[in-house]
């Protein structure tokens, strides 16, 4: 088998992975929710509003404060919101997945090393 062929296998799993399906089911519950979209969209603003006020040398401290004040509250409350919380952890352990392919793949690359401690109880297998 050619690393093509391999890399076609691992797309595979990882799309019938348990992480890549919760995933795709908290992406389409938040799609398809008004209030998870609306408070999304929101906190997209104010992280836009913090980038811009950070650019700005005429913003004073408290206006600054103020912006990232709104999205700290924008957050917790995405944080509270159970189907914008789920679709976060899901993402999280999705990438999380992830980087422990990419530890393996690393591993071989380099003959070692990467971030491999050398014992198996942290890793996904390499086997």
């Amino acid at each position: 088998m050619d690393y093509m062929e391999a890399a076609a296998m691992l797309g595979q799993a990882l799309c019938s992975s348990r992480e890549f399906i919760r995933l795709k089911e908290t992406e389409a519950a938040l799609e398809a929710d008004d209030k998870g979209q609306t408070l999304m969209t929101e906190f997209k603003e104010f992280q836009m509003q913090m980038v811009q006020a950070s650019r700005r040398d005429d913003l004073d401290k408290e206006g600054l404060e103020s912006i990232r004040d709104n999205l700290l509250a924008k957050q917790a409350e995405i944080n509270s919101y159970d189907i914008t919380r789920d679709y976060f952890n899901a993402k999280k352990a999705f990438e999380l997945a992830m980087k422990n392919v990419n530890d393996i793949i690393q591993h071989f690359l380099t003959g070692g090393g990467g971030s491999c401690s050398g014992s198996c109880s942290s890793c996904a297998g390499c086997h």
